[in-house]
């Protein structure tokens, strides 16, 4: 298998994707929570702590931990396992895409090669879940050819 892309490298490349999003939570987290606790300016302005801003700002909070959560699996999982069927951790190459089995991340760029990211709670996972290299599988009107697991 060669010709496929290092695990390692999509590992990695999945672990700076959801280190940038702790980031770019953790600063929105920041920031809300300096203009939900932050000392106001007037006394009328203390009235503008609306019940919104909270909810906001605990839904970022819990976004937060979510995406800490999510490091924390990815973290967890071993490059050096091969897998021969679809499960958490395996790279799945398709006629299609290429995924990565661990968080959802969008795409990844590796060398060249987009890896799209999918968790194991995805409608798509649950279409291939446990499948190997020459099944088949259907999502969203797309017939899928697994090519690969590695």
């Amino acid at each position: 298998m060669s010709y496929l892309l290092s695990k390692q490298k999509i590992l990695d490349a999945c672990k700076t994707k959801q280190l940038l999003l702790i980031d770019s939570f953790q600063a929105r987290y920041s920031e809300m929570k300096e203009d939900v606790y932050g000392k106001p300016s007037s006394p009328s302005q203390s009235e503008n702590r609306s019940s919104g801003k909270m909810t906001l700002l605990t839904t970022l909070e819990s976004e937060l931990s979510f995406a800490r959560l999510e490091m924390g699996y990815l973290q967890s999982i071993d490059p050096g396992i091969e897998h021969d069927i679809v499960s958490s951790g395996a790279v799945v190459v398709t006629n299609h895409r290429t995924f990565f089995i661990g968080v959802s991340s969008e795409s990844v760029d590796i060398d060249g090669q987009d890896i799209f990211g999918i968790s194991l709670q995805a409608p798509i996972y649950a279409a291939m879940e446990g499948k190997k290299a020459g099944d088949f599988f259907d999502f969203r009107d797309t017939s899928y050819i697994i090519e690969a697991v590695y």
